[in-house]
């Protein structure tokens, strides 16, 4: 009886250690698999992509936006404004059916770089580094003044002295940080 028995408990660990090794092998083969999966990168419908932008795209994008396209921009910051563009402005609003300053920053910081910010201007301005005009890098918010003495309306930039923001009167569009209007009413800018 012993001897039996030797038998089975050495059969029962012999299967025992293969059935490891081919559980460990095929976790391998699994994670190898997954890791470069024929160096194909798969994007997320809706969300931003960070591949760089192709000639096509600058050019569509350019287009769209009312602004040049180096390549320089960051391609994911540029996809996002580019989907918000034109969208209308509503107080209190985060969708691209209706947004105003504040909840375009927010989505758009969320969607872009995965960072929470508060949701009012203020509260925007409070939780960033300041940055001054000449340091200003892609998405870094802008504080403007633009009624009374305090910060009223905040913007995205995006790069060659362009930005994007949620106007009262035209929706979501993009501006030129050096114009008459905005140079006047610009604060600061702001480091997340």
């Amino acid at each position: 009886m012993p001897a039996r028995n030797l038998y089975f408990l050495v059969q029962y660990l012999v299967i025992n250690q293969i059935a490891k090794r081919s559980v460990y092998l095929f976790f391998l083969i699994f994670v190898a698999l997954m890791s470069t999966s024929c160096g194909v990168s798969r994007e997320i419908p809706g969300t931003p992509s960070a591949r760089p932008l192709s000639q096509e795209e600058r050019n569509q994008y350019a287009q769209r936006l009312g602004m040049p396209i180096s390549g320089k921009e960051n391609p994911a910051l540029i996809r996002e404004v580019a989907l918000w563009a034109g969208a209308p402005y509503r107080y209190g609003g985060t969708t691209r059916s209706g947004v105003d300053c504040s909840g375009f920053i927010v989505t758009v910081s969320r969607n872009v770089y995965g960072r929470e910010l508060p949701r009012s201007t203020t509260g925007i301005a409070n939780a960033t580094r300041r940055v001054n005009r000449r340091g200003l890098r892609n998405g870094d918010i802008l504080f403007f003044r633009t009624k009374g003495r305090k910060i009223s309306h905040a913007g995205i930039y995006l790069g060659n002295g362009y930005f994007a923001h949620a106007s009262s009167s035209r929706g979501v569009v993009v501006d030129q940080l050096g114009s008459d209007y905005w140079s006047r009413r610009f604060i600061r800018g702001g480091r997340p």
